[in-house]
Formats: structure tokens, sequence, C-alpha cells
């Protein structure tokens, strides 16, 4: 619309500055006819034969001319902005993706997620749980095994030092030979070391044994808890799971709105353009007939 102004502008100032360059010396009325078979023969008597153009006349043809060219422009400026549509458009593709794949995790999914881990966490405390009690019990097993050695050996060992301990009493009660009674007594010196000994086995033993016990019991323990663990884990998880679920449905339906809107949009953005092309199309075709006119007015001016 901008190049058709500026041109009709031209033209119109070409027409008013140059009254007489468009107009001959003489108007007659004869025919065309005439004036093509006499132009044959004398081209100096061409000018007789063209009608006079004013300066009037010809600054009237151009703004008719510039009228009829203008009058698109006008109409297309009526037409919907087709450049903000597919800005829209755009926009709105952008939007989708971003809804497509999100840089932040919804809080649906951080709760599944966050369910899972605390679940698989628990999995893997009972398996530990069950390991430390399967250790525990073997280690209680031998301890147990080794405390009823100690302590049969620690009542044989006392045993054996009470009866040699009971021998000597005698004997010196009833006055035996000395050599006996020193027999006697290091006899029971021996086995009363030999019951001490067997007596801090047994203590050892038994401490070992209850060690273990107590280790099999917080074995056990954990793995009650482990299991309670696990099955709140479960009812935290399909709970996490349904809101997730439900979060990802309300995703897809809003993904097929934007993906509606989004196809509408292409679809005028598309229309727009078969429009606006159309419209530019016109347009060329009144600038090139305007071209027209305006060569044939400076052949008559060059006249």
């Amino acid at each position: 619309m901008k190049f058709s102004i500026a041109a009709g502008l031209l033209v119109v100032a070409m027409a008013t500055t140059e009254t007489l360059a468009f107009a001959p010396s003489k108007v007659h009325s004869t025919s065309t006819a005439l004036f093509a078979e006499e132009s044959n023969n004398n081209n100096s008597n061409m000018n007789n034969f063209l009608p006079k153009i004013n300066s009037k006349a010809a600054a009237s043809l151009v703004v008719a001319s510039f009228l009829a060219f203008s009058t698109v422009g006008v109409t297309t400026t009526a037409i919907p902005g087709f450049v903000e549509p597919v800005q829209a458009a755009s926009k709105v593709s952008s939007k989708t993706k971003a809804v497509e794949a999100p840089k932040k995790l919804a809080k649906e999914e951080k709760e599944f997620k966050q369910a899972q881990s605390t679940l698989d966490l628990s999995k893997k405390t009972l398996n530990a749980y069950e390991k430390l009690s399967s250790d525990a019990k073997s280690a209680d097993k031998k301890a147990s095994s080794a405390l009823d050695t100690a302590t049969k050996n620690a009542a044989s060992a006392k045993k054996a030092y009470t009866t040699v301990s009971d021998k000597l009493s005698a004997a010196k009660k009833q006055k035996m030979p000395t050599s006996a009674v020193k027999e006697l007594t290091a006899d029971s010196a021996n086995l009363k070391e030999v019951s001490k000994g067997k007596d801090k086995v047994f203590a050892d033993a038994s401490k070992t044994a209850t060690s273990t016990a107590k280790e099999v019991k917080s074995a056990d323990g954990g793995i009650k808890d482990s299991k309670k663990a696990i099955k709140k884990a479960e009812k935290t998880l399909k709970k996490a799971d349904k809101s997730l679920k439900a979060y990802q449905k309300k995703v897809k339906k809003q993904l097929k709105a934007e993906e509606a809107k989004l196809k509408t949009l292409e679809s005028q953005a598309s229309k727009l353009k078969s429009l606006k092309e159309k419209e530019t199309k016109e347009l060329s075709s009144k600038q090139k007939a305007i071209q027209s006119e305006l060569k044939s007015l400076e052949a008559l001016r060059k006249l």
C-alpha cells in the first residue's frame, strides 16, 4: 500500500508540474481509424489526431488509477493480522512442548518416586536383617553347644577336685602317712587349678551364648519391624500410584486440549496465509495495471 501511495503521488506531481507536456497543440475530432491510416503516410501530422489532454484531465486520470490501486490496500488492512496468529501458534507450540517434557517433577511424581524408594529400602533392610538373623542363629547354635560342653567340663573338674579334696581331709583326720597326705595335697592343688580353668571357660561360653542370643533376638526384631515398614510402604506406594495416575490422566487431557488449540491456530494461520497470498497476487496484478497506465501516459507525454 505504501508503494501505491508513493507511486500515485509521484505521478500526480509529474502531471501537475509538466502541464503542457501531455497535450498536443491541436484537437481534432477525427476517428481513430483515420488517424491510424494517415499516420502511415505522414508521422508529422500525428499530433493533429490525438485528443488534447490538459493538466486537470491528466491528474484526474492518475488519481482515478491511484484510487483503484489503493482500494485493494485498504481492504487488505481490514484482514486480521497474519503474523500474530502465527506467533500465537508458536507460543502454544512451545507451551505444549513444555508440558510434554517438564523440567521439574510434579508433586505426584515426587511422592510416587519417594514411596517407591522407601519400599525398596525397606525390602533391602529386611534382607539385611534376615541375613543377620541367619548368621546370629548359626553363631548362637555354636555358642550354645560350646556352653554345654563347658558346663559339663566345669562340673566334671569340680567333681574331681571335690573328691580329692575330701580324701585329703579324711587322710589328715586319720593321720595317714605323710607321703600319702603330700600326694593328695598335690593332686588337690592341681585339680583346683583345672577346675578354675574350666570355670573360666564356662563363664566365657556363657557370656558368648548370652550375646549371640541377644543378637538373634535383635535380628528377629529387625525382621518384624522391616515387615511392618514394608506393609506401610506398600500402602503409601499404592496411594501415590493412584494419585500419579490421576495426575497423568489430567496432564494427558490438558495436552489434548493444547494440541487441539494448536491445530486450530495452525489452521487459521494457513487460511490467513492463503488469503494473504491471494491478496498479494491481486495487488501485484493491480500494480502491473497501474504501471501499464503510467507507461501509456509516459508514451503520450513524449509525443
